[in-house]
């Protein structure tokens, strides 16, 4: 069998050396700055030493590597397939994370042809995750992977012995979340002249219910005033074991009411097209205000959770206990360290201690 050995092309990848194994292409780099010229000597190409080096490490890990290890690609996939008998939606948004990490190409290489054992490092992970500005997004990317390496070590029958992901620390990020006021809120609905975003809009406004939550919500769900949403249709279901409720008051009884009959089965809250919204057509709604100012760079979505349980606690009609409650929490916890914005406001703070003295 004819032993690989280095080429050079001045146009794949924009020039550089590359070896075929196994039937792919490997770049093993570019043409160092100061070298001979490349050319052929007998008929093959005479490679410089860096690219030698680079050569008989390659190979050095293909002698290494197991006869049973995977490549990264087969583990996300196996990984893959079984979540999604147990939880189809999770898989599904996994599927697009783990999809993009195999597709990123280090050195002319998809990391997807890597083998896990052999050739995989933390150091993959880094340089993927780095491609994404946000640090949020940096740290739910990367333990979606590491997530998978480790069933994967875990898994009887799956010769992958350690995960190398978890060399690499995530980012620890500060909660960026921000209150959307009512002169925003009612920007909105004037900027889309109350379409059918708008409703969907007020039901975040009058619920603080997750924006995918609202996006469930079918008739099927209304009884005495309440939407409830069986375990396996919210967030906190698989752990809680209990349906999210979540009340309809206000202004919004109107709404409800106007559309479940015209929407009897599916979800009653849809875009122009009739079908359910979705995070990204929300953010594309969002980005369009913004370009117009109307609502600040940060605000999201998500903004309207934090706005009713930051305005339920400083109207002080609610406890703490109430408000966790009216969220879907099982706690006072995730509230105090993540939804309560109060305290950024000096107003409410100096009726605090005005209370105190009184």
């Amino acid at each position: 069998m004819r032993q690989p050995h280095p080429w050079y092309s001045g146009t794949r990848s924009g020039g550089g050396w590359f070896v075929k194994l196994g039937g792919d292409q490997t770049f093993l780099g570019k043409h160092p700055p100061g070298a001979p010229k490349p050319a052929k000597r007998y008929g093959r190409w005479n490679p410089p030493s860096e690219v030698l080096a680079e050569y008989h490490k390659l190979m050095a890990i293909r002698d290494t590597a197991s006869k049973a290890d995977y490549r990264l690609e087969t583990v996300c996939a196996l990984y893959l397939e079984e979540l999604g008998e147990e939880n189809p939606d999770l898989a599904k948004r996994y599927e697009q994370t783990l999809g993009r990490f195999c597709d990123f190409v280090y050195k002319g290489k998809r990391l997807g042809k890597l083998l896990v054992n052999a050739e995989l490092e933390a150091m993959h992970l880094r340089l993927w995750a780095e491609t994404f500005p946000s640090e949020q997004t940096q740290r739910t990317y990367s333990n979606c992977c590491k997530g998978a390496l480790t069933w994967a070590v875990k898994k009887k029958g799956i010769n992958i012995a350690h995960n190398p992901l978890l060399a690499l620390k995530s980012p620890k990020v500060q909660s960026r979340a921000v209150v959307i006021s009512r002169d925003e809120h009612e920007g909105l609905m004037r900027f889309f002249g109350n379409d059918c975003f708008c409703e969907f809009l007020q039901a975040m406004w009058f619920t603080g219910a997750r924006p995918g939550e609202i996006a469930k919500i079918e008739a099927r769900h209304f009884r005495n005033g309440l939407w409830r949403l069986e375990p396996t249709e919210h967030k906190t279901g698989r752990v809680t074991g209990k349906d999210r409720v979540i009340g309809v008051c206000g202004d919004l009884h109107a709404i409800v009411d106007r559309l479940i009959v015209k929407y009897p089965t599916g979800p009653i809250f849809r875009n122009t097209y009739g079908r359910a919204w979705t995070t990204s057509a929300s953010f594309v709604r969002f980005e369009k205000a913004r370009e117009k100012r109307i609502i600040r760079p940060e605000v999201t979505p998500y903004a309207y959770r934090h706005a009713w349980a930051t305005h339920a606690l400083e109207a002080g009609n609610l406890t703490e206990y109430e408000v966790a409650k009216a969220l879907g929490h099982q706690t006072t916890q995730m509230v105090m360290l993540h939804y309560d914005h109060s305290r950024r406001n000096p107003e409410h703070l100096r009726a605090i201690f005005e209370r105190a003295v009184r």
